[in-house]
């Protein structure tokens, strides 16, 4: 029976080799065969300096009591007491943006770890979740706005997860076809075959 000293150091270095980066190199053959979907007319929008009115709504669209981060302040605070935060946060947050370099630690976090089944025994079987300080995710936020607008255009129509009106739900519908036209086959020379990938490592990885 492993000790809490045990359990807590076994969990620890399997997260530090989850998130940390294996340093790839040699993308230039992989980048070669995908063809360019961003126009540099979206890239200039992309890249356009930082407003902040984009701050302001950012924070606006946080839930007000989600958890907290390592300084315990939840977005309700930031909410509440705007007229007197309000211009140090931006101007903190836009720094960040249009500098692209950040302070020591901003991005301290939280991690927690949420059971995926009952009595979980492995360290697999919990879903890790970040806790960060609001600015930090409120520059995320203020990335995600920006990026949001131009998803329609270069993401696949395959992709089913993470885009208003598409259900990750619709692939067990495709799958179920897939698999009833399979058994359905009963003529040709060519037969069909499915394969199931499993893809937790590039899910849960850096990389």
């Amino acid at each position: 029976m492993e000790s809490e000293e045990d359990i807590e150091r076994i969990v620890l270095e399997y997260y530090q080799s989850l998130y940390q980066s294996d340093m790839p190199s040699g993308f230039d053959v992989v980048m070669q065969a995908i063809e360019p979907k961003v126009t540099p007319e979206m890239n200039a929008s992309l890249i356009k300096e930082f407003h902040p009115d984009e701050v302001w709504t950012a924070l606006q669209q946080m839930h007000p009591l989600k958890s907290p981060g390592p300084d315990g302040m939840p977005p309700i605070f930031y909410q509440k007491f705007w007229n007197i935060i309000g211009p140090n946060v931006i101007e903190c947050v836009l720094n960040i943006l249009n500098s692209g370099s950040m302070p020591p630690d901003f991005n301290a976090t939280h991690i927690c770890l949420i059971p995926k089944r009952n009595n979980p025994q492995k360290v697999t079987d919990y879903r890790p979740i970040s806790l960060t300080n609001v600015l930090s995710r409120i520059v995320s936020k203020v990335l995600a706005n920006r990026l949001k607008k131009m998803l329609p255009h270069i993401i696949s129509m395959s992709q089913s997860a993470f885009l208003p009106d598409r259900l990750i739900a619709d692939n067990v519908l495709v799958a179920f076809e897939t698999m009833h036209c399979i058994n359905q086959r009963r003529k040709g020379k060519e037969g069909l075959m499915a394969i199931k990938l499993d893809m937790s490592k590039a899910f849960d990885r850096v990389e």
